[in-house]
Parts: structure tokens; C-alpha cells; sequence
């Protein structure tokens, strides 16, 4: 099958989510992980990424007084690579999170495609000054072996972007005040967290293998261990080969100001927890607690969700996107055709913090009948409304075929579109 039929009347009737979509000027964007900020000055603005050999990732803004989408930059352009776009993919992802801080959007980059003859070059410390418009290349951090920046945290005690190397999970900061970048070490095992955080003494944390978290002391420049662990879903089939154990870090976190605790999902089982940071500078014991299995079918196995990483908190609502089924390990391409059999794909789940309830609100739709195969980033905007970055099935003669992308993606139309749901005029 290379295209996916649209809604049906049928599914209609079922619980659903329809989402306003909103098409993008480039078709030749394939995913997007993380890299999505509702910005101070109410705008949205995001990344799409792209493993085409010749084409780059892109950055973009959402209006939602306008409901408009306006295309900001080529990644490699920004990154200073002029001359080799449209020529070759030598930024292929934002696939880390954005920050704002005194008037700047900070965000890294990673590779999306690259060879034995055009090697990727290493990520960029990349900034986006909200009122001058202006795209600022802060370092570059090189590399030959196809590693990049993906993830990011911006640390205000000491000021600096902290960012683990992709492929020797290094730890490294580049320094706001000194533009200076530092190289720390390596902090994990095996496979990569997609998430830092920091707390008010400056401290980084991350997680890692059967969810134990780092702690990198600013301080005193030491890295070391907290004794507390990630909770897993207790109803869930634990761990036994090194690939399962590979993908039990957590996936997202999101700090929610309101209760002070940062909640978060893990990989592997899509298990909702939340987790406080030490008390002080003296202690290494933190507080995790399980919430709840946040996924839209109980984990009967540890397989890795990367298709699941979406993650929003409102005032007392925590909004999770979740692959309708489990899909096997294996590569991404695999994955997709999972989804493409079958007839829905992403869910829009909900957490109440107060009442401690999960929600399932349906299989995803767009107003114009596409089924949504893949959600990994997504924001509550300045308008109340969900932001999502998102892959939706094509339509054969509408909507964009690219060739790559088909051929690569297990014969399997999709295009990316911004998407917009509202949480109390959308969800049932």
C-alpha cells in the first residue's frame, strides 16, 4: 500500500480528535523529534526535519493570531553552511529541545543524512533573537563519525546550553558569557537520553540505563549518580536483553511550576512519573514517584516507542501522544509500516495532576480527513490550543509524494503539517 486511505464516515462516529492542519512551503520534510517552543512573544516556533540527501531541515513560526506559518531558515544555511543547500543534507534535525532566555530562542542540531564521501561535519549551538529576527550560529561542536547535538538544556545559574554528543554520549556545555565550548565526559551507558534538566544550584541530570539518573555537579565540576531511580510501570514485562535495557531511560520531561516536580515518560514502557531533584547540594537522593501507564495500550513488552514522544503540560493537564499500537523493534521503517496497517495511528492521551486520571481522547484526525501516523512534538501555545509538529498520511494527487521519502519509508506516503487542537473545543 503507498498511500493510506482517508477518514471514514465510520470512524467519524468513533471517539476522535480533529485537528486544524496547516500545510508547510517545503515538501520534502519527513519527522520531527522534540524542537517545538511557545515563545514569549506568542508565537509557536518549531523544526522539521529531514533525511534527504539533499535537502536540510527547516525552522519555522506559527502564528495563532493569523493562523499563519512562516518559514524562518534552512539549518544549514544557519549553521553556515551556505553553499551546500539544495546541494546536500548537512543539517538534517533540531532534535533537541528549544529554550528562551533574555530575548533568544537556543537550539542545537544533529545530522540527517551523510556518507562515506560527504561525511556529516558535527552540531551547532544555534540562537534566534525574537526581536531582531536574527539566526545567530553559536559554535559548532565537529565530528566525522555522524554524531550531533540532540539533546539540549539551558542552565541560567551558570548560563550555558548543556548538550550530550550523539554518538559518544559526551557531555558538553557552551558557555553564554565566555562562548566557550567545554567538554565534560561521558555520563551513560548504551543509548542516548533525549531529555536534561537542571535544578536552582545548577546542577544536570539525565537518565539512563533501568532508569538511572546522572547528576553532573557544576559546582564542584564532578559527575556522580543520584540513588534514585526512574519508576517503571510495575504491570509491565521488565527488561532482559541489553537492547530493552537500551531504551529504559526517560523519553521527555517537563517541569510544571505549579507542584515544582518535573513530569516525565520513559521510553520503553511510556510509564508517567514524576521526579523531584535533591533538596540540597549535600544530598544525592531525589524523589520519583509513578503515576500511571500513559500509553494507549498496556506495555506488554519493552520494546522501544519512538513514536511516542510528545509531550505538553497545561495548568493542571498533562497532553501525551501515543502510537495506537505496540510496535516491533527494529528500524523506523519498519515502524511506519506497523502504523500503516493499521487504520488510525497516533492517540491524544491526557493526565488530571489533581485527580490523578488518564484519559483516552481518541485516534487523531485532520479536519480534512487525514489520519495522523506520528506525533513527536508538541506544545500548549499562547492561544490555549495544542501545537503540533506532526507526520499525517498522504492523499493520492493532493498532498506531497516525495520520492525519497517513499522509497525509504516502506513504501509509505507522508508529509509533515502543523497541526492545532483545542483542548476544550476539540477533545470529547
Amino acid at each position: 500500500m503507498s498511500y493510506h486511505s482517508l477518514v471514514t464516515d465510520d470512524e467519524r462516529k468513533s471517539r476522535h480528535v480533529e485537528a486544524t492542519s496547516y500545510r508547510l512551503p517545503h515538501d520534502f520534510l519527513d519527522s520531527q523529534f522534540q524542537g517545538i517552543i511557545a515563545a514569549s512573544d506568542g508565537k509557536t516556533y518549531f523544526g522539521m526535519s529531514c533525511h534527504a540527501p539533499e535537502h536540510n531541515g527547516q525552522f519555522y513560526s506559527f502564528d495563532p493570531r493569523t493562523e499563519s506559518v512562516e518559514h524562518i531558515a534552512d539549518l544549514g544555511a544557519w549553521a553556515g553552511e551556505t553553499e551546500t543547500v539544495g546541494v546536500a543534507n548537512t543539517q538534517g534535525k533540531i532534535h533537541s529541545n528549544i529554550y528562551e532566555a533574555d530575548g533568544k530562542l537556543y537550539l542545537t542540531t544533529t545530522s540527517g543524512h551523510f556518507t562515506e564521501e560527504r561525511p556529516y561535519n558535527g552540531g551547532h549551538f544555534l540562537a534566534y533573537d525574537l526581536k531582531r529576527r536574527e539566526c545567530i550560529d553559536l559554535a559548532h561542536y565537529p565530528d566525522v563519525n555522524g554524531g550531533g547535538l540532540l539533546t539540549l538544556a539551558y542552565e541560567p545559574v551558570y548560563n550555558r546550553l548543556y548538550a550530550i554528543h550523539q554518538r559518544g554520549c559526551t557531555l558538553i556545555y557552551y558557555d553564554l558569557d565566555t562562548r566557550a565550548v567545554v567538554t565534560l565526559g561521558t555520563v551513560q551507558q548504551g543509548r542516548q537520553t533525549r531529555d536534561l534538566i537542571t535544578d536552582r544550584f545548577g546542577n544536570v541530570y539525565g537518565a539512563e540505563l533501568d532508569g538511572l539518573v546522572f547528576k553532573y555537579d557544576a559546582e564542584a565540576d564532578r559527575m556522580g549518580c543520584l540513588l534514585t531511580r526512574v519508576p517503571h510501570d510495575p504491570g509491565a514485562l521488565q527488561p532482559t536483553t541489553a537492547e530493552e535495557r537500551g531504551h529504559t531511560f526517560w523519553a521527555q520531561m517537563r517541569w510544571h511550576p505549579n507542584t515544582e516536580w518535573w513530569y516525565g515518560v520513559r521510553r520503553n514502557d511510556e510509564y508517567l512519573f514524576r521526579f523531584r531533584t535533591p533538596p540540597s547540594k549535600r544530598t544525592h537522593i531525589g524523589q520519583a514517584e509513578g503515576l500511571a501507564p500513559f500509553g494507549y495500550l498496556a506495555s506488554q513488552d519493552q520494546q522501544p516507542r519512538v513514536g511516542s514522544l510528545a509531550l505538553a503540560l497545561g495548568q493542571d493537564t498533562i497532553y501525551y501522544c501515543s502510537i495506537e499500537r505496540q510496535w516491533p523493534s527494529g528500524r523506523f521503517v519498519d515502524q511506519l509500516q506497523h502504523v500503516l496497517d493499521s487504520t488510525t495511528g497516533v492517540h491524544l492521551m491526557s493526565y488530571d495532576i489533581d485527580k490523578g486520571a488518564v484519559r483516552d481522547h481518541g485516534p487523531v484526525f485532520t479536519r480534512d480527513s487525514r489520519p495522523v501516523a506520528q506525533c513527536h512534538s508538541m506544545a500548549l501555545g499562547s492561544d490555549g490550543r495544542l501545537h503540533l509538529a506532526a507526520a499525517v498520511f498522504s492523499n493520492d494527487h493532493e498532498d506531497p509524494a516525495n520520492e525519497w521519502l517513499y522509497a525509504t519509508r516502506n513504501s509509505c506516503h507522508i508529509h509533515m503539517r502543523l497541526l492545532s487542537i483545542d483542548p476544550v473545543e476539540d477533545l470529547d
